[in-house]
């Protein structure tokens, strides 16, 4: 298979593939706490995956994956819908208890590093700048939307904000579709012995594990994950499925960039 890897690709050989098809993706994500039983690099894992299944299609180049991305303080209702009290003072994920705080970067700081790198891939002369993000961050959207608008240059330059991960409104955080597509393609990185036996409920406060619901500001009475999002019933083959759902949604987001004649 044809080399997409911008970091492994000759001078000349990007040139040529940009000639074929002037599309750069940009795969990023923080590294966040996603459970016990998953890396902190889940985001930036599943974007990179995803951005390296879409270019077999659409051609073009990936970047490597970044491991960037922003939080901000969770509101008091937030805060309660994940079984805390309120009155806690908690960014993103980083729940009080859990061993390891997530290597997020503050939003100015964030938006300055995707600029410039979008601006050095536009002297490139790539037409289409996809960021294929992994993350769900409120203020992490809206710094890649307002990016995507301000370096967007039509009908010369299309900068795309791909939130792939969550096409279809089922996502949650370390439940079981994220689970089931690290099990898809990085099985060696899952250990599902680091949860309770499944007869145990999945404790949001305790595991940091939320389901689409609880995202969405409907926790469950005793703010435990749903059976049917948890991940302990994660398999290999629904992570494969969801994959390509996502990355479908992708190629169609990119297509639709690409002017009519490369489409």
């Amino acid at each position: 298979m044809p080399e997409h890897r911008y970091e492994l690709m000759r001078p000349q050989d990007i040139v040529a593939e940009r000639a074929r098809a002037p599309i750069a993706y940009v795969p990023l994500g923080p590294l966040e706490w996603h459970g016990p039983h998953l890396p902190l690099g889940v985001d930036m894992l599943h974007a990179y995956l995803l951005a390296q299944e879409a270019v077999q299609v659409t051609g073009g180049v990936v970047l490597p994956p970044l491991p960037l991305g922003t939080e901000t303080y969770l509101s008091p209702q937030r805060v309660r819908d994940r079984g805390f009290h309120g009155d806690e003072r908690i960014v993103g994920m980083d729940f009080p208890g859990l061993m390891l705080p997530s290597l997020y970067v503050e939003d100015s700081a964030f938006g300055v590093i995707v600029h410039e790198l979008i601006r050095a891939l536009k002297r490139q002369q790539f037409g289409v700048v996809a960021i294929i993000n992994g993350h769900g961050g409120q203020n992490h959207l809206v710094t890649l939307d307002r990016i995507a608008v301000e370096e967007s240059e039509p009908p010369d330059v299309q900068v795309l904000h791909v939130f792939a991960l969550h096409a279809g409104g089922k996502g949650g955080h370390a439940e079981r579709g994220e689970t089931s597509m690290m099990l898809s393609y990085y099985a060696d990185t899952v250990d599902l012995s680091q949860l309770p036996p499944l007869s145990t409920a999945l404790s949001n406060t305790e595991f940091g594990v939320l389901d689409h619901a609880t995202c969405a500001g409907e926790p469950t009475p005793d703010y435990t994950v749903r059976s049917e999002q948890d991940p302990r019933a994660a398999t290999a083959a629904e992570g494969r499925s969801a994959t390509a759902e996502r990355v479908q949604y992708i190629v169609d987001k990119v297509r639709a960039a690409l002017p009519v004649a490369l489409r």
